[in-house]
């Protein structure tokens, strides 16, 4: 098992925290979202980033990939990059949507530092799970197609379990 892909969550999950801690919740985001702006560039003028990128972040993965054959990697390639572009566009709305309310409504934290540490658990956990399945699921996929629906079908399981993870933790002072 390789634990480089949690190493490197975790760092993620401390920086983005130490950023929306220091600067606000939507120049940190406006930062993520350019970021991912420039990943997606990056990745659709030369493939090799792509390659690069992946086989550091996640090297399980990115073996699993290799195995499936250049048909497979050049399509998969192509629906992460237009994921990079469309979670970057996503991203950036959310960020001015944030600006624009900072000023007109109390910013406080909604969670305390243990429920916070709590919640970066959780991710934690989450991500180890996702990165298992989705190799999993890489390699039993014939297809890239059928390996996309497989992903988003459990992108949308783990995001209805963490945002009934947040709700549970924000309706419980009023239950």
């Amino acid at each position: 098992m390789n634990l480089k892909p949690i190493g490197i969550s975790a760092l993620l999950i401390l920086i983005i925290f130490l950023l929306y801690n220091t600067v606000g919740v939507g120049i940190a985001t406006l930062i993520f979202a350019i970021i991912f702006l420039v990943q997606a560039i990056l990745f659709s003028i030369k493939p090799d980033y792509y390659d690069k990128f992946l086989s550091f972040m996640n090297p399980g993965l990115y073996s699993a990939y290799s195995e499936k054959g250049s048909d497979f990697i050049k399509k998969k390639r192509r629906m992460n990059i237009i994921g990079y572009y469309v979670l970057s566009a996503i991203t950036g709305f959310n960020a001015f949507l944030q600006i624009r309310l900072m000023t007109r409504i109390d910013t406080r934290p909604l969670f305390n530092m243990r429920e916070l540490l709590l919640f970066a658990l959780v991710i934690l956990g989450l991500i180890f799970l996702t990165n298992y399945i989705s190799i999993l699921t890489m390699k039993k996929a014939k297809t890239a197609n059928e390996d996309l629906a497989w992903n988003i079908i459990l992108g949308i399981a783990f995001a209805i379990i963490l945002l009934g993870f947040i709700s549970f933790y924000i309706l419980r002072p009023i239950i």
